[in-house]
C-alpha cells in the first residue's frame, strides 16, 4: 500500500466519527454568524463566538490524528508555507510576553493568545475541510452550504436595509460604528466586504469551471447576490479588491469575462425592472463612500489621475498611519529583522493599516517573508484542466496583495470576524477541485 493510499484510508476513517463532520460544518456555518454565542465578564462585557467555541474540537481532532495531520500538511506547499508562518508567530509570543509584563499589561498577553488560537483554528478547519473534499462526492454538498449561506446572509442584510431587521451588535458597536448594517456578519465595513466578495469569488469559479456540477441556480444567485451586497457594504477596501479581480479575469480571459459581464447585466436589468430599492441603495452607498469623498471629479471622466490624492482622498487617515509607522521603523532598525512580537503594538499604539508594516513591525522581515511566501504560493499551484478555478483563485490573492497594501483584512486583528478563516476556505474550495481533473501528482 503506498503512502497515499495509507492517507486516504486514514481520512475516510477520520470522516466516520459524526462529531468530525459536525465540528466542521458548526466552523463553516460560524464564519457567517459572527454574533455572541456566548457572553462572559473578564474584563467587562466579554463574548465568545461560535468560532470560539468549536475551534477547541477542531484542535482536539487535530490533537489525536497528529500524525496524519502533518503528513497531509506537508504535502501541500499551500499549507505547509502556511504552517510555518503560524510556527513562527507562535515562536513571537514569547517577545509578546516579555513586553506585556514589562508594560505591566498582562490581558495584553491573554488577548494575543486568543487571537493565535484563531489563527490555529482557522489553519486546520481549511486543513480539514481539505481533506473532507478529496472524496468528490462531498464537494457538491460543501459547495451548496457555502452558496446557500452566502445567500441567507445577503438577504439578511437587504432585510435590514429594508427596514425588517434592525442592528444585531450591542450599543458599543453601534457607537463606534454608526448602526452599520452588516448582518450577522461583523460591525465594520470590511466584515461584510470581504466576506461577499469571497463569496462572489467562490460563486464565479464555480459558474466559469463548468466540470463541476453545482446547482446553476444556487451559483447565479449567489454571485448576484454577493455581488450586491458588496454594493451596499460602503467597502472601499472591498470596491478596490473586486475591480483588480474584474480587470485581471478580462485581461486573461476576456470570454469568460464578457460572459460573466452579460450575466450580471441581465440581473441588473432585472432589478431595475421590478424596481427594488437595492439598486438605489448601492448608488448611494457609492455616492456617499466614494464618489463624494473624492476631490478631484477629473478621477471619474478621465481627465487626470493623482493616485496620491485619490489615496487621500478615500483612505480615511490611512497614508498618513502608514508614513508614520513606516518612519518608525527606520528609526527603529532593531525591530526589523525579528520584530517585537505577534499582536505587539504596545510600543507604537496604533495599526499601520498596512499589513506589510504591521508583519515586519511584529514578526520582522523573517515574518513578512513567511507571510508573502505562503500567499504568493497560490499563483504558483498547477490545476490542469481546471484553468477556470486557477484564474479566479489568481485574481482572488493579487486582489489581496495590492488590498493588504491599505488593510490587514487576512491578520489577525479581523480574525474575531472570520475574514481570514473564510479566505482560508474558500481557497480550499477553489484548489480542491483540481484533484479530481487532474491524476498528476499534487504539488
Amino acid at each position: 500500500m503506498t503512502t497515499s493510499e495509507r492517507v486516504n484510508n486514514k481520512i475516510e476513517h477520520l470522516f466516520k466519527s459524526i462529531y468530525v463532520k459536525v465540528a466542521l460544518l458548526l466552523m463553516v456555518i460560524s464564519y457567517f454568524y459572527n454574533l455572541p454565542a456566548l457572553k462572559y465578564n473578564l474584563t467587562g462585557g466579554n463574548e465568545l463566538r461560535l468560532h470560539d467555541l468549536v475551534g477547541f474540537v477542531i484542535l482536539f481532532i487535530v490533537y489525536n490524528n497528529l500524525k496524519l495531520f502533518a503528513v497531509y500538511i506537508n504535502s501541500k506547499t499551500y499549507f505547509k508555507y502556511l504552517k510555518i508562518f503560524v510556527l513562527w508567530a507562535g515562536f513571537s509570543l514569547i517577545l509578546n510576553a516579555a513586553f506585556s509584563i514589562y508594560k505591566g499589561r498582562p490581558l495584553w498577553f491573554v488577548q494575543t493568545c486568543l487571537y493565535y488560537y484563531h489563527l490555529l483554528a482557522f489553519f486546520y478547519t481549511a486543513v480539514l475541510m481539505s481533506m473532507y473534499l478529496r472524496k468528490r462526492s462531498n464537494y457538491k454538498y460543501a459547495a451548496s452550504l457555502i452558496l446557500i449561506l452566502a445567500i441567507a446572509e445577503a438577504i439578511l442584510v437587504f432585510s435590514q436595509h429594508a427596514g425588517l431587521v434592525p442592528f444585531l451588535w450591542n450599543d458599543i458597536y453601534l457607537e463606534s460604528y454608526g448602526g452599520f448594517l452588516s448582518g450577522a456578519l461583523g460591525p465594520n465595513k470590511i466584515n461584510l466586504g470581504m466576506n461577499m466578495f469571497f463569496s462572489f469569488i467562490f460563486a464565479t469559479g464555480l459558474l466559469l469551471q463548468s466540470q463541476l456540477k453545482v446547482n446553476k441556480i444556487l451559483v447565479i444567485s449567489a454571485l448576484l447576490t454577493s455581488l450586491a451586497t458588496i454594493g451596499v457594504s460602503g467597502s472601499r477596501t472591498t470596491y478596490l479588491a473586486l475591480i483588480i479581480f474584474v480587470c485581471y479575469l478580462f485581461v486573461v480571459n476576456t470570454k469568460k469575462f464578457i460572459g460573466l459581464s452579460i450575466l450580471i447585466s441581465v440581473g441588473v436589468i432585472v432589478a431595475f425592472f421590478l424596481n427594488l430599492d437595492l439598486i438605489e441603495n448601492i448608488t448611494t452607498t457609492i455616492e456617499n463612500r466614494v464618489v463624494n469623498k473624492v476631490s478631484n471629479p477629473g478621477v471619474f471622466t478621465g481627465e487626470s489621475l493623482d493616485v496620491g490624492d485619490l489615496y487621500e482622498d478615500l483612505g480615511a487617515g490611512r497614508k498618513q498611519l502608514s508614513v508614520r509607522y513606516f518612519y518608525y521603523l527606520i528609526e527603529n532598525p532593531l525591530i526589523m529583522p525579528f520584530g517585537i512580537g505577534l499582536n505587539n503594538r504596545l510600543l507604537i499604539q496604533f495599526s499601520a493599516h498596512n499589513i506589510y508594516l504591521s508583519l515586519i513591525n511584529e514578526l520582522g522581515l523573517v515574518g513578512l517573508f513567511l507571510y508573502f511566501k505562503w500567499l504568493s504560493n497560490y499563483l504558483f499551484l498547477k490545476f490542469g484542466r481546471a484553468n477556470s478555478l486557477r484564474t479566479v483563485l489568481q485574481g482572488l490573492v493579487l486582489a489581496m496583495m495590492v488590498t493588504l497594501f491599505f488593510g490587514e483584512h487576512l491578520y489577525i486583528y479581523r480574525s474575531l470576524f472570520t475574514i481570514l478563516g473564510y479566505f482560508l476556505l474558500i481557497v480550499v474550495m477553489l484548489i480542491a477541485p483540481r484533484y479530481y481533473f487532474i491524476n498528476a501528482k499534487s504539488k
